[in-house]
């Protein structure tokens, strides 16, 4: 069975219901043949590595030591590869030119969690939270980055577990044997 990736992504204010359905999830993908590239945030970004063991996840870091993650598991883009994905997220973002360095940073990160870190390699589909599915903050921008990239980004916060889960299996039925 081939191995797809998928971005676990979301607000850091998801719901706790909506964080143990992300980490339920989580382990399920696994066991079917799904590896996480995800960016280590608080909220729904730490529920789905909850849900994946090291080994079957990718943690995308905008920094050395963000948010306290460290291992074989991490990523840490170097400055070349911020910049590429910085020129991506710029004209993506609403109001680029009013980020701080860290939030450019942290916008850049979702790029690399969507398309890796030489933009070459895009996740076959996405699981996001956002509030009645709105297009909105640091999950808007991955929104925005999966929708430009034809990326299938399912939202938790307009379609049920089951739903998403229903969409994953079609996506991975589709994809033939390795």
């Amino acid at each position: 069975m081939a191995t797809l990736r998928y971005a676990g992504i979301g607000a850091r204010a998801t719901p706790a219901a909506v964080l143990a359905d992300m980490e339920t999830m989580a382990g399920w993908l696994v066991r079917t043949g799904w590896h996480l590239s995800s960016g280590g945030a608080d909220g729904a970004d730490s529920a789905f590595a909850e849900g994946a063991p090291a080994g079957q996840r990718t943690i995308w870091l905008p920094w050395r030591g963000y948010n306290g993650h460290r291992g074989p598991d991490c990523r840490v883009l170097s400055a070349a590869a911020i910049a590429a994905c910085m020129e991506i997220a710029a004209p993506l973002h609403p109001a680029w030119e009013r980020c701080s360095p860290a939030v450019r940073k942290l916008h850049a990160r979702n790029v690399a969690i969507l398309l890796g870190e030489r933009l070459d390699r895009p996740v076959d589909a996405g699981v996001c939270w956002s509030e009645r599915g709105a297009v909105t903050g640091g999950t808007g921008m991955a929104i925005r980055i999966a929708e430009a990239n034809g990326i299938p980004l399912l939202n938790l916060g307009s379609m049920t577990p089951r739903a998403v889960c229903e969409r994953l299996a079609a996506i991975r039925r589709a994809v033939p044997p390795s």
